[in-house]
């Protein structure tokens, strides 16, 4: 067992429930905490009282513990998005606004859909393609793009693309792996089989754990198209 990441759960998931049952006690939970909070009293023996200020801090109480009940619940399923905040898809029916889409040339993408589930902003996320060819004929990380995560916010990461191209121009025979420019003619080209290839993805933030998933990707001659599908883990 990790006791480091139980630790942190267990921090998170505690500072969850205290935070909203404290912020709704005066909230929501004034409608059930007098009635409770009067509940308790006479189980201990404490007659009722007519003083304002004595009910409205027996309601308050009453109102914050059973808060930090039903928070405990939530602020499990709120810590479990936070411990693991991202959630992964893969989509062939976007094109990226970097490449061309004419009459003559049509530019086709697939991309990562990435969606922050917690309510944390992350920052410096990292996007990998892990098995990318290498120029020794080796396979390895390719650096794709870092971006911001505002919570509860989705990113679209472009990660492979194809051209079609009207006669006398051919097709794209391969796909072509997004990547940062090279500072010359062809620089940092990456290319895959057009045929089909399993590609490894993985999204780092900064301060969480990466999140990994495998996908096809492969040119539908048929349709003239790019396309891509999720693979089992």
């Amino acid at each position: 067992m990790n006791w480091k990441r139980t630790r942190l759960f267990m921090r998170r998931w505690l500072w969850y429930t205290i935070h909203d049952a404290f912020a709704q006690t005066f909230g929501w939970l004034t409608l059930f905490g007098g009635s409770f909070g009067g509940f308790m009293l006479a189980k201990l023996g404490v007659s009722a009282t007519n003083d304002q200020f004595t009910n409205n801090v027996i309601g308050a109480v009453g109102g914050f513990v059973i808060g930090l009940g039903f928070y405990a619940i939530v602020g499990f399923f709120k810590t479990r998005r936070y411990m693991q905040p991202l959630a992964l898809s893969i989509t062939d029916d976007v094109r990226s606004p970097d490449f061309t889409f004419n009459d003559k040339i049509r530019g086709y993408s697939v991309a990562t859909v990435v969606r922050n589930r917690s309510d944390v902003y992350w920052k410096d996320c990292i996007a990998h393609v892990m098995n990318a060819p290498l120029y020794d004929g080796s396979t390895g990380p390719r650096f794709v793009e870092k971006f911001d995560l505002p919570p509860k916010s989705k990113k679209i990461v472009f990660v492979a693309y194809w051209f079609s191209r009207e006669p006398p121009n051919p097709d794209d025979q391969d796909i072509g792996l997004n990547g940062p420019d090279g500072n010359c003619w062809g620089g940092n080209v990456c290319r895959v089989s057009g045929t089909g290839t399993n590609l490894h993805i993985q999204i780092r933030p900064q301060d969480a754990d990466s999140k990994d998933f495998h996908c096809r990707v492969w040119i539908d001659r048929t349709a003239r198209k790019l396309r891509a599908e999720l693979l089992p883990d």
